[in-house]
């Protein structure tokens, strides 16, 4: 019974094995290192395209006071001031612990 499953395991010579798992290594690392090849130089694309557009952004100061506006979309402080306290307001009246908790507010 033991020597049918015996000579079945080792028709292969071991040479021919180690040739296949150190062949098997070598594309294994030759893929890493070009996925990491690949991702370094989009990264320092990405961050040269980054230093760009806030070096555009510096040397207008009145396009960076429009994006202040647009990421807020056009509301003014008083309006979202007003409507945080609405909200605070009708979650004390439900008795609904809010987990949202202002610690500080720091202008960008």
């Amino acid at each position: 019974m033991f020597t049918g499953l015996l000579s079945g395991w080792f028709q292969y010579n071991v040479g021919e094995g180690a040739f296949m798992a150190l062949l098997g290594f070598v594309f294994v690392v030759c893929g890493i290192t070009l996925l990491v090849l690949l991702f370094s130089g989009l990264g320092k694309i990405m961050s040269v395209s980054g230093k760009k557009k806030a070096s555009g952004a510096k040397s207008n100061p009145k396009h960076a006071d429009s994006d202040s506006q647009s990421k807020n979309d056009g509301i003014s402080p008083e309006t979202l001031a007003v409507i945080s306290a609405a909200i605070a307001a009708y979650y004390e009246g439900e008795n609904v612990k809010c987990d949202f908790v202002v610690r500080r507010i720091k202008k960008l």
